[in-house]
């Protein structure tokens, strides 16, 4: 890895770790309102809806930020070709690395990312599921991110003290 590339996994760490900063923020301030029933999903404000839509825009970010950004800079470091891999098979890579500890687990993670992503019809009930999903999902994202920064300090990737653990406070 020259340095170069080397510098822009950095700042794909720094960034990622700002925006999970900002997730961890809409876990906390949104976590009242789940799990969402059919009632309560009616019930909703204005500012709860902007709030639950801000935690999906950071959730969805995050997960592309590791599979686009970190996974690709992790398998160069590591001299992996991913000329011809998808997303899925660099989820595979990263598993068999040891950065991440379940590729079916964030696979599920990258599906949820999809269905936020793109605009599928579907009934309430299925709306409230994923939305539902969403908590669970995003607790995951966060332990993945720190199990990528373990992985990449460990490798001398990066520098513990430029992009420490998140310390992720979940308030309860």
């Amino acid at each position: 890895m020259n340095s170069l590339e080397n510098n822009i996994l950095k700042k794909s760490f720094s960034a990622c770790s700002e925006r999970m900063g900002s997730l961890v923020y809409s876990i906390n301030k949104t976590r009242t309102l789940f799990p969402l029933s059919v009632g309560s999903l009616s019930l909703l404000t204005e500012g709860h809806k902007e709030s639950v839509d801000a935690f999906i825009l950071r959730y969805s970010q995050c997960v592309s930020m590791m599979q686009d950004q970190i996974f690709r800079g992790i398998a160069i470091a590591e001299q992996e070709d991913l000329s011809d891999k998808s997303n899925r098979d660099k989820t595979l890579l990263m598993e068999k690395l040891g950065a991440i500890k379940s590729a079916e687990e964030f696979g599920t993670a990258a599906v949820l990312r999809n269905k936020f992503a793109h605009n599928y019809p579907e009934e309430s009930r299925e709306q409230l599921a994923k939305l539902n999903l969403l908590f669970e999902e995003s607790l995951f994202v966060v332990a993945v991110f720190d199990h990528l920064v373990e992985y990449a300090v460990r490798k001398n990737l990066i520098d513990s003290a430029a992009c420490p653990k998140h310390s992720i406070k979940i308030i309860h």
